[in-house]
């Protein structure tokens, strides 16, 4: 299984590992045969937030380029994903003023993760510029992984030596790894 498939497995795992994190979190919290306050509940969406975004950041650290203005973009999409689950408990204050704050907090709480983690599928994606500043990193080459024919520049997807035929993250895979500026200082 390559890297990015088990990467996605593991993505996909995230909304049942939250939904785990969340039941053992509201079951310490929960007094018997008492509703949570609005208090446990906000202590319950916090270890949920923790939960995801350390999650979420594990997985992708290796394959996001952490700029500063990246990083910048992550802060202000928590920022609107906590405004969007305020603006969604007050939509639902206002369809109903009845509503109980406890009620308010954990409705508008869920829709935070969920809006942070498509924030980021988003603002963590690999611009152009980034993409081509990574294949440039190869030395101007992209070698077939079959016969060594350079690829680079065409436009079809077959070798035109071999034959074979290779999606692109397969292709980049198999380039031979360009040595770091460490490993060159330490003479490996």
């Amino acid at each position: 299984m390559t890297a990015t498939i088990a990467r996605l497995v593991l993505a996909m795992l995230i909304l049942p590992a939250t939904g785990v994190v969340f039941a053992i979190t509201l079951a310490a919290l929960l007094k018997p045969s008492r509703p949570p306050s609005v208090q446990q509940l906000l202590v319950l969406w916090s270890v949920v937030y923790a939960f995801v975004a350390t999650y979420w950041v594990l997985l992708w650290r290796d394959v996001v380029r952490w700029t500063r203005g990246r990083v910048v973009r992550t802060a202000m999409g928590t920022a609107l994903a906590l405004l969007a689950g305020a603006a969604f408990a007050g939509f639902a204050l206002a369809l109903n003023p009845r509503l109980p704050g406890q009620f308010l907090v954990l409705v508008g709480g869920g829709i935070v993760p969920i809006a942070w983690v498509i924030a980021t599928v988003v603002l963590w994606r690999e611009t152009s510029h980034e993409r081509a500043e990574r294949l440039a990193a190869l030395g101007g080459e992209v070698a077939c992984p079959l016969c060594g024919y350079n690829l680079a520049g065409l436009a079809g997807s077959p070798c035109p030596e071999c034959g074979g035929r290779f999606t692109l993250d397969r292709l980049l895979a198999a380039q031979p790894k360009a040595e770091t500026h460490s490993d060159a200082a330490a003479g490996l």
